[in-house]
């Protein structure tokens, strides 16, 4: 899973990568036309360390999130040609988007719109988005009308109509996120990876002296109650300083400034699984202890099939608790003595936090 960092220039786009990464990734300079940086992020996640404890396995593996710092995006960047084919590519293939909308005031970094308003901002690049996505859906429209004119075609009838669908919300000012799509609907429009229809993350990047103030995120409350939406407030250049820092000294630097024990990193790797639809999972035995990630609402056969296709094809059964569960009780032993391992089919839904232990013959 991979989550795009877009936004206006000089907002924050490489700093909050580099926090991300703790400044061990390779990025792009500011302005740069090379091909966007790709880094993944490791989770952190006490779940996994209370399970780590119980098992003492040699190897810990955690979840982790993959992160792509773009190229700035300016008002009407699709229609002139700025956006160039590699970054396009980058921004369809991925699975959401981080957008950085700036909160901070500062003397020595301009706006590109010479004021501060994160809402404004964060429409503007959605406006930007549904331009290119109604390119694609009037492009299409007339290729299936030419063909429908020559013979007839239910499946084209069917694109045909969620086409029309997208092309109303888009000229409507709705984002495609906003819409419930059928199996079938989205099935026909998979192929296109529109923009508007990827899941959205406004990080609304503030100053030192806003960290803690509710009223930042009341222009954006609007967004905030989107479908496939998530809004989370960071001070991303205090948040690289502390990635630079060993894990005890910002630990005690976030004390001294009373902020949160939960780094913003943390918190937004964890927004970002939210926003991604993600459930997470684990698997734990003497040799390793891992967490998994999956679609919410899969079964336990599609988790098997995360772990190895041969888990899904041989599935017989998973033996199933909670983390906390086998983490009190030390294990499966003291799990089954005390009546908490239950036996679960293939059309189980996994639950967040659930440890399986798949059983299958292959």
């Amino acid at each position: 899973m991979e989550i795009a960092i877009v936004g206006l220039p000089l907002v924050g786009k490489t700093n909050l990568f580099d926090a991300l990464t703790a400044g061990h990734a390779a990025t792009a300079p500011r302005g740069s036309s090379l091909e966007p940086q790709r880094a993944m992020v490791r989770v952190t996640d006490p779940r996994l360390q209370a399970l780590a404890g119980a098992f003492e396995p040699p190897k810990v593996t955690p979840a982790t999130v993959g992160y792509v710092d773009t190229g700035a995006i300016t008002g009407g960047a699709f229609e002139s040609g700025q956006v160039t084919p590699g970054l396009l590519a980058a921004l369809r293939s991925v699975d959401a988007f981080a957008h950085v909308v700036r909160a901070f005031e500062s003397d020595r970094v301009p706006h590109v719109h010479d004021s501060i308003d994160p809402a404004r901002d964060a429409q503007g690049l959605d406006d930007e988005f549904a331009l290119a996505d109604l390119q694609i859906v009037e492009s299409r429209q007339d290729r299936v009308a030419r063909e429908l004119r020559v013979r007839k075609d239910p499946a084209l009838n069917a694109e045909a109509a969620v086409l029309t669908r997208c092309r109303e919300a888009l000229e409507a000012g709705t984002p495609l996120r906003a819409l419930e799509f059928s199996d079938a609907e989205d099935k026909a429009i998979r192929g296109f990876q529109f923009l508007t229809q990827k899941p959205l993350m406004l990080v609304v990047n503030i100053g030192e002296e806003q960290v803690g103030d509710d009223e930042v995120e009341r222009p954006l409350a609007a967004w905030r109650e989107a479908p496939n939406t998530r809004v989370v407030s960071l001070c991303v250049e205090l948040e690289m300083e502390l990635s630079e820092l060993p894990a005890e000294d910002a630990a005690t630097f976030r004390a001294d400034m009373g902020l949160p024990d939960e780094a913003a990193m943390d918190r937004l790797v964890h927004e970002s699984h939210c926003v991604l639809g993600l459930t997470t999972f684990y698997t734990a035995g003497e040799n390793e202890v891992r967490a998994w990630t999956t679609g919410a609402g899969s079964t336990a056969v599609e988790a098997a099939g995360a772990i190895h296709t041969d888990f899904a094809r041989g599935f017989i059964r998973a033996e199933t608790a909670g983390w906390d569960e086998l983490s009190e009780l030390g294990g499966y032993a003291g799990a089954r003595d005390a009546g908490k391992l239950r036996l679960e089919g293939k059309e189980y839904v996994v639950q967040d936090g659930d440890v399986l232990l798949i059983r299958f013959n292959v």
